[in-house]
């Protein structure tokens, strides 16, 4: 069973966003300003988690260290968000390995978020030079 399935699928994540919404209002180590319209006007984050947790096959939403490092600013900060959404995912169903294959999951987006790098070009497909020059 994915961690999906296990956190109670699509409708269970889109209901835990207003609460991850209000702890990180309330959370004085978060500007929330620049954020907020993740929340309200993007489902972008609510995609990406349900992708992460192996409900979707893929996410063509923002990269994620565009969508995460306007809130994620340092590595204490990033791990408060993730501490957050622990805390909304997993409240009232404390399940130590599926909260640690999530935790594991976050960890391994860290240094995407924190310090992205540009990523090489890839050829899509080639041309030999003498049909070119044709």
């Amino acid at each position: 069973m994915t961690l999906y399935m296990k956190l109670g699928g699509r409708e269970a994540v889109v209901r835990s966003m207003p609460r991850l919404q209000a702890r990180l209002e309330q959370d004085p180590c978060f500007d929330v300003t620049m954020f907020r319209q993740e929340f309200e006007h993007s489902d972008d984050l609510t995609e990406f988690l349900i992708f992460l947790a192996g409900g979707a096959p893929f996410y063509d939403g923002k990269p994620v260290c565009e969508l995460l490092s306007p809130i994620c600013t340092c590595t204490d900060v990033y791990e408060r968000f993730v501490d957050h959404l622990v805390v909304v995912f997993f409240a009232g169903s404390r399940n130590e390995n599926d909260e640690a294959e999530f935790r594991s999951l976050m960890d391994a987006l860290q240094p995407q978020v924190l310090d992205p790098r540009p990523v090489d070009p890839i050829m899509v497909y080639s041309v030999e030079q003498e049909l070119i020059s044709a």
